[in-house]
């Protein structure tokens, strides 16, 4: 180490009391070879982590950002020839690494090595020797192998017999211990799909079952994060898994993962997928109420291809089903007499009244209202006169069986049709304050 801190001080003209902890990461990332050094000053300063301040007149770096620099090639070929020297448990732990990445987290760590059902011995032990043979390096609660070339060496040192079933090991017993912990989740679900993506893979009954609830729960994960594209390769891999009748033995779960999919295939704007997936689902809903959530999203995909008429004939007919009906044909002077008695209702109409209604928990009158919401916005479109009758009806379920996130829409609803089909201007206005004020203390803004 004094010969790397002899030489850095004298290439950065610099005292050695200034050079001794970069002289000792370099020494550690370059085992002190002096070509290697050179490469990796070199390197250092091509990405401007070891630059001249005209300043203050001298070399200046972050021994932080210096820590996380890869070693060199060379280093890392050097390296490896000295694996078949290493103890047993080391070589162990570091395979194990080597599946999981680049990285690994001590919480991850943590978790294969409670109880130490996983490996008899303890795994923090062994990454601290695989540190210190410079294999890995620890950058507070994170583990990193010191080059990709020494990952990808471990990792292929793994009979390729025994690489899908490692992966397999690993999944289960970091699902084992997941619990809320959705990073180690979709981690645990990252590792059960690449054994399932092998060539070898041939789970049993019990397996698949957990691996597609497995698949399921990861997928609700990423939508939550709005990491739409990896909750749809998560639900694509939990539909493989499923069994060849699972509409008939695993009904549920397939129609969460049917659901989810054709969400999240409408987000990614994969049309086709949405389609098959609806059809898929519609064709095999056993109740009215399992049809709903498909139904919602048939009739967006209907308003997007511009088939509006489509759309409205669809929510009218689920409406139906959910005990609303309406005129098959409407003119103004019904829409009319509607108006009159939704200006008696909201005449007076203020933010407390309505945020004093207790909570809507009638569960058709919620999803009639997710419908009359839709409706409304194709009816803007294609028939205004349908408006007046729509949030006429919004109104009247809420003041009858509660407050829903939908309401908001209802009232402003009425607001605009009363604007558009009265001279009640100062009532559409005053609506429209209220339903200001309920948007801008939603928490759903």
């Amino acid at each position: 180490k004094a010969d790397v801190t002899r030489l850095i001080s004298a290439k950065l003209c610099l005292p050695w009391r200034y050079t001794q902890e970069l002289a000792g990461l370099v020494q550690r990332k370059t085992r002190g070879n002096p070509f290697f050094i050179a490469q990796f000053l070199k390197s250092l300063i091509q990405n401007h982590t070891l630059q001249f301040s005209v300043k203050s007149r001298r070399w200046e770096w972050d021994c932080d950002v210096v820590d996380m620099q890869m070693i060199s090639d060379g280093v890392a070929e050097l390296l490896t020839s000295t694996f078949s020297c290493l103890p047993d448990e080391v070589m162990q732990v570091v395979k194990i690494a080597s599946c999981l990445g680049s990285q690994l987290e001590e919480s991850t760590v943590d978790a294969l090595n409670s109880r130490n059902e996983f490996l008899p011995f303890n795994m923090h032990t062994q990454l601290a020797l695989a540190v210190e043979e410079g294999i890995m390096e620890k950058a507070g609660p994170v583990y990193q192998f010191t080059h990709d070339i020494i990952q990808h060496t471990i990792y292929e040192l793994i009979p390729e017999d025994n690489r899908e079933i490692l992966h397999k090991t690993i999944g289960k017993n970091l699902l084992r211990y997941s619990g809320n912990n959705n990073a180690l989740h979709l981690l645990a679900t990252d590792q059960i799909n690449i054994f399932c993506k092998g060539i070898g893979c041939n789970p049993s009954d019990d397996e698949r079952a957990q691996f597609v609830e497995c698949n399921a729960k990861a997928a609700k994960v990423a939508i939550a994060a709005s990491s739409f594209m990896q909750a749809q390769s998560y639900i694509d891999a939990g539909l493989q898994l499923l069994e060849a009748q699972h509409w008939e033995s695993q009904y549920c779960l397939s129609l969460n993962l049917y659901e989810m999919s054709a969400s999240v295939s409408c987000i990614n704007g994969d049309i086709s997928t949405m389609s098959s997936r609806l059809d898929e689902i519609l064709s095999h809903c056993r109740t009215f109420d399992d049809s709903l959530k498909a139904s919602s999203l048939l009739i967006k995909l209907l308003s997007s291809m511009s088939k509006f008429e489509e759309a409205r004939s669809n929510c009218l007919r689920i409406l139906s089903n959910l005990g609303e009906e309406f005129p098959s044909q409407i003119n103004l002077p019904a829409a009319l007499r509607e108006m009159s008695q939704m200006q008696i209702m909201l005449k007076n109409i203020t933010k407390d009244q309505i945020q004093s209604l207790p909570p809507m928990i009638n569960k058709d009158k919620i999803a009639a209202m997710k419908f009359l919401n839709m409706l409304c916005m194709y009816s803007v479109i294609f028939k205004p006169l349908l408006l007046p009758l729509l949030s006429s009806r919004m109104m009247k379920l809420t003041m009858e069986y509660g407050f829903c996130a939908d309401s908001t829409v209802g009232l402003a609803t009425a607001g605009y049709s009363i604007f558009i089909f009265t001279d009640e201007n100062q009532l559409a206005s005053n609506i429209g304050k209220v339903c200001e004020s309920l948007v801008e203390e939603s928490p759903m803004k």
